[in-house]
């Protein structure tokens, strides 16, 4: 127990020095995840051995990981990955796929592209670490830009689809049985999906005790959402897949319960998963790493780098250029699309994970899977410095193009446009930035966004200068109007979408009764041809009778031609 209390304490200190070096460092350009990693390689058993993974360590981990995808679940967008931007996402992997086992085909890995070693070399290159760029988007308020919706779109695609392959190809069972097990929890995330949508509905009451619940000591809102990402990771690890998918899928379903977003519920989860979980899992996968700096050693991270770029980064830049918004005109201009490529092509959780996997099979040497995921870590570091190199300012303008109301005019860099107060106050200083755009569910406040929106400290200042208090009061004023601006669109919105179901519930009705009337009608048809049929034939019989009765009994021929 003191080993494990003494590798928390080194783990801990070092999540607490990564954060103060980042800010250290001129426009943060080394990400906090980066120094977390290199933190743990120093306290590890590469280096000075201070810290080294016990049982209870490695459990802490695999919780940091399933927050860290928990996180990474809830800031994506079904609705967006059901458009266009998740279908070329999607494009963009499955291309990835096809060139990553081409590489393995032509670098000639032992054992051949399908063998374990190559199957995990090709996963790990079609991977794209969503979860370690999130808190670096989070951090250069890229998440609500158009931008950042794209990156996030062929981050989703590039986590669930190489732990889709690891869970099909990577596992002990064959791939039917696989398949099989990956459909059944699949529908038992619907089905989650589903009971929750009913008590939304018919459990008004609890929900309300939940919510009631959240401010109190009893952190009702917190305990549901450990209690749904605890209790899909357990079904995961039950059906033997991997934690990630659990998780995804717990995050996936906490977006749907609250689609609109939480402001205070994000704020915990935030508080509880990147305060002490997420830099559990990075310092600890840097522990894991074992350095070597041998001559072999370094041309194979360098040349996995550049099949990384190739394999991933080549594929989601095509598939940027070739978006369209629905005028017909790009969607993202050329650096934008370069920018959206370096993001996606950073990626190590997946290489940790299917390392771990190749050498538990005995397929990979320890050696050559540290390689690779020293070559990730390269990855996160290098990548987003090439991604902020890419940046602009322009590239923060809202994804939505209803949100630039809230946010206020703007000009062509993305600064704030001059603008007059309607109560008379005059112009606002020319150097006053646009307020942030409205931010997605998940989204902590940043760097550059203030906790409160309607105190403005007396020390703030415009262009190095102490506001005054005319100014205070008009940047509280705008403050003020933009939230109010952002109340009215969140209301508006919420009141459209109950409008929208409300009219197709009445189309539905109608097209119901229609369809009842239009069967009923043709049910009193038939009954009604029916009826005239028997009384045809009745009168039939009738003078059949009454001619035999007569004597004069008509030929068969007759009787054939009347009853016709």
């Amino acid at each position: 127990m003191g080993t494990t209390f003494l590798s928390l304490f080194s783990i801990v200190v070092v999540a607490f020095i990564a954060p103060l070096l980042s800010w250290v460092v001129p426009r943060r350009i080394v990400p906090e995840t980066v120094l977390l990693i290199l933190g743990g390689l120093v306290i590890g058993p590469s280096l000075l051995r201070i810290a080294s993974q016990t049982t209870s360590i490695e459990f802490l981990r695999e919780l940091g990981l399933a927050f860290l995808f928990l996180m990474a679940g809830y800031e994506i967008d079904v609705n967006e990955l059901r458009g266009s931007g998740g279908r070329h996402a999607m494009v963009a992997w499955l291309g990835s796929l096809g060139l990553a086992f081409a590489a393995v085909w032509l670098i000639g890995v032992s054992g051949g592209p399908l063998s374990v070693n190559g199957i995990a070399i090709a996963i790990a290159m079609t991977s794209t670490a969503i979860g370690t760029i999130l808190p670096i988007l989070r951090e250069r308020g890229l998440l609500s830009t158009a931008v950042g919706a794209a990156i996030l779109n062929h981050g989703a695609v590039g986590e669930v689809g190489p732990v889709i392959l690891m869970a099909l190809l990577l596992g002990s069972r064959s791939t039917w049985a696989s398949l099989a097990i990956l459909l059944a929890f699949v529908a038992i995330t619907l089905l989650i999906v589903r009971f929750t949508d009913n008590v939304k509905r018919a459990g008004r009451r609890l929900v309300e005790a939940i919510h009631l619940g959240g401010t109190t000591t009893a952190q009702t809102t917190i305990r549901l959402t450990v209690l749904l990402l605890v209790g899909l990771c357990t079904l995961a690890a039950i059906f033997d897949l991997d934690v990630v998918l659990g998780a995804f899928a717990a995050g996936f379903i906490l977006r749907y319960a609250v689609p609109g977003g939480s402001r205070e519920l994000e704020d915990k989860l935030d508080g509880l998963a990147y305060g002490f979980f997420v830099p559990i899992f990075f310092v600890t996968s840097g522990m894991a790493i074992e350095l070597e700096l041998s001559a072999s050693a370094l041309a194979d991270l360098a040349a996995f780098l550049v099949l990384l770029v190739a394999v991933r980064g080549v594929p989601v830049w095509l598939a940027s250029r070739l978006e369209r918004r629905r005028d017909g005109s790009p969607a993202y201009s050329m650096r934008q699309s370069l920018q959206v490529a370096v993001y996606s092509t950073t990626a190590l959780p997946i290489i940790v994970a299917v390392t771990q996997a190749a050498v538990s099979s005995g397929a990979m040497t320890q050696s050559f899977a540290s390689t690779l995921v020293l070559a990730g870590a390269a990855s996160v570091l290098i990548m987003p410095a090439a991604g902020l190199a890419l940046g602009s300012r322009a590239d923060h303008a809202p994804a939505v193009e209803a949100l630039a109301v809230a946010q206020g005019p703007v000009d062509a860099e993305g600064r704030g446009a001059q603008i007059a107060d309607s109560a008379g106050v005059d112009e606002v200083p020319e150097r006053l930035p646009a307020s942030e755009p409205r931010r997605p569910a998940g989204l902590g406040p940043t760097t550059t966004q203030p906790e409160s929106r309607t105190r403005v400290p007396e020390h703030a200042g415009l262009g190095g200068r102490r506001l005054s208090e005319e100014e205070a009061r008009h940047l509280a004023a705008r403050l003020a109007q933009i939230e109010a601006d952002r109340v009215h669109w969140r209301t508006q919105m919420r009141l459209q979408r109950s409008l929208d179901r409300e009219e197709a519930q009445q189309r539905r009705a109608v097209r119901r009764a229609l369809a009842r009337e239009r069967r009923r009608e043709e049910r009193d048809q038939v009954r009604q041809l029916r009826a005239e049929a028997i009384e045809i034939r009745r009168q039939a019989r009738q003078q059949d009778r009454e001619q035999a009765g007569a004597g004069d009994r008509p030929s068969w021929r007759e009787r054939l031609r009347r009853r016709r």
